[in-house]
Order: C-alpha cells, then sequence, then structure tokens
C-alpha cells in the first residue's frame, strides 16, 4: 500500500471517530483479546503489539489472554461464550478460518458463520529453513533433489496437524515430488530447536521466531513464502523465486468478533483497529520481526478474509486435510 493510500486510510478513520465517537457505552471497560496459542509465538507476538496501540485509539486498557488448545478451537469457543459486546476479541489465523473446519467438523462453531473480521493485525511469512551443515544443501532446489534422491527419509517439523509449517511443507513435497515424515511440535521454539540440533531436517518456520537464527547462522534459509525478499534476509530468496510460486499463500493474523456483536460496535471496532494499524510505529515494530503490515480498507475486511479463506481451504483439501 502506498504512503498516501495509507495516509487517506489513517484520515478517514480518524475523521469518522472524530465525528461520531465510538458506539455508544463502548467501550465501557477495558478490551480484551484471546490469543489461543502459549504466549511467546508469532500469535502472541502480533496480539500483544496490536494490544498496544489499540489501547492508544481507544483510551481504554486492551490485555491479551492466552488461551491454547485445540488448534485454537478452545479460545475461539471461549469468545464466542461471552457476551457479545465488543469488550472481547479473538486473535484468529488463516489456519483456523480455513483448515480447523475441515479438522474439526464436529466443533460447535464456524469460523465464517460465527465470528466477523475487525482487521489483519498482521502477516507472517515462513521460511525454509534447514541446518546449515548436516544435509550439505545451500537451495531449495537442493533439498528437493536430496528429497527425491531418499523418498521417504527426510523429515520435517511442524507447530501440529494444520498449522503453516505442516500446510506449507505438505505442499512443498506435493508440488516437488518428494515425499518426507512429518514430526510434530508444540510452537515453533522445539521445532526450530531440533532443527538446530540437527534432529530434523527442515520446517517452514515463522519469520518472527526464526530471524535471529538464521542471522546469526544456527539455521540456514532457503526460501521466503512472501511476494517480495525481505530487507531482514536479503540473501533468502522468495519461493516464486526458488520456483515454486504455488507456495504463494500469506498467512494472516486477524482480531476477530463474534458475528452476535452490534453492528455499530463492529463499525466502530474497525475504525479503531485501522488508526492502530496504520501508525508508523505498529508498523515498525511488525518489520522489525520480519512481519508485514496488511492495510485493508475497513469495510474490505471480510471480503477479504473470506476470499483468501478459500484458497487455504482449496490448498489444505489439496494435500488431503480431513478429521481423523
Amino acid at each position: 500500500m502506498t504512503f498516501s493510500r495509507r495516509t487517506l486510510l489513517l484520515g478517514t478513520a480518524a475523521a469518522l471517530l472524530a465525528r461520531h465517537g465510538f458506539a455508544q457505552g463502548w467501550p465501557s471497560r477495558p478490551v480484551r483479546i484471546v490469543v489461543p496459542f502459549a504466549a511467546g509465538g508469532p500469535g502472541d507476538f502480533v496480539a500483544r503489539l496490536a494490544a498496544k496501540h489499540l489501547a492508544q485509539v481507544l483510551a481504554q486498557p486492551v490485555v491479551v489472554e492466552n488461551k491454547p488448545g485445540a488448534s485454537g478451537n478452545l479460545g475461539a469457543q471461549l469468545v464466542l461464550d461471552t457476551e457479545a459486546d465488543g469488550h472481547t476479541l479473538l486473535l484468529n489465523t488463516v489456519g483456523m478460518q480455513a483448515v480447523n473446519p475441515l479438522m474439526y467438523p464436529a466443533a460447535r462453531f464456524l469460523p465464517q458463520r460465527d465470528f466477523v473480521a475487525i482487521g489483519i493485525a498482521a502477516t507472517v511469512p515462513n521460511v525454509l529453513v534447514v541446518h546449515p551443515g548436516k544435509l550439505g544443501v545451500t537451495t531449495m532446489s537442493d533439498l528437493v533433489s536430496l528429497g527425491r534422491q531418499r523418498p521417504g527419509n527426510l523429515t520435517f517439523a511442524t507447530y501440529g496437524l494444520g498449522s503453516s509449517p505442516h500446510i506449507y511443507g505438505a505442499l512443498l513435497q506435493r508440488l516437488a515430488g518428494f515425499s518426507a515424515i512429518e514430526v510434530p511440535y508444540k510452537g515453533s521454539a522445539p521445532a526450530s530447536s531440533d532443527v538446530m540440533a540437527g534432529q530434523v531436517d527442515f520446517l517452514f518456520d515463522s519469520m518472527t521466531t526464526c530471524v535471529g537464527q538464521i542471522q546469526g547462522g544456527k539455521l540456514k534459509g532457503l526460501a521466503i513464502t512472501s511476494a517480495e525478499r525481505s530487507p531482514l534476509l536479503p540473501a533468502v530468496p522468495t519461493m516464486k523465486e526458488a520456483g515454486y510460486g504455488g507456495l504463494d499463500l500469506k498467512y494472516w493474523l486477524s482480531l476477530q468478533a463474534s458475528a452476535r456483536t452490534p453492528p455499530e460496535i463492529v463499525s466502530a471496532l474497525r475504525q479503531a483497529l485501522a488508526r492502530a494499524l496504520a501508525d508508523p510505529a505498529y508498523q515498525r515494530a511488525l518489520a522489525a520481526r520480519g512481519a508485514e503490515p496488511l492495510l485493508i480498507a475497513p469495510a474490505q475486511v471480510q471480503a477479504f478474509v473470506d476470499r483468501d479463506a478459500e484458497r487455504w481451504t482449496a490448498a489444505a483439501r489439496s494435500i488431503g486435510m480431513r478429521a481423523e
């Protein structure tokens, strides 16, 4: 998005809030963001950063509560079980939005039916990483060639079934024509630790958690799932540059509210969050960790979420994602 468009978005949101104020009586107390994952991961980082800047806009505290479990479903259900008055939000991910319904068809809710998108807090690229020396590979083509030479012998780490490392890893195998053994972990830290130790061969790790290890030489980055190279890792090519444009899927994190929330509060939330996300300080903090802003006009947020979730659902189906 160009500077002029960012400025226009910020100015429009500010004007609307100045003219109309927030929805009557809202917010009347602190706002809570439920993060359905453990503390320390990319979702937790983005939620806490958004909470800080949203609090400045609302002039109310915005607190983050971690509620991990069931691939995010426990935290999502907590939000739906809370009064839908705009004071409790969910930090949702594209994986929860698009993949969880395939994995958990018996869940009590459907994201596209029971939640409404407030804004896209960030997009977080994943980086395909390997141990710097164990495999003897320096490019993505090297890894693919090795996988084809040793079918079923390589291992890849994930954060569990349906996570972004699982989706990306399985898509790579399908597109490149080789097979590897999945090794699930509870999050980025233990997964990347075992790759650094040479216990697992490769991982599509979150940029926010692996950039330091790549810069420090503890991991080797082979390709990144973003449209352009990251200024933090200028030597790491994009998936398209590496010959796998089919892996160019954005992994985004969205703040969402119960679909039962009154429309006027949803509108006020969207305008307030748009102001928070357009703050240059917010965008600099994202960039420092390798995450990226995705500024979308408030009225267009839901359409983007619905459209992009369909792409992820199709990708998940293409690798056989379904309830076990």
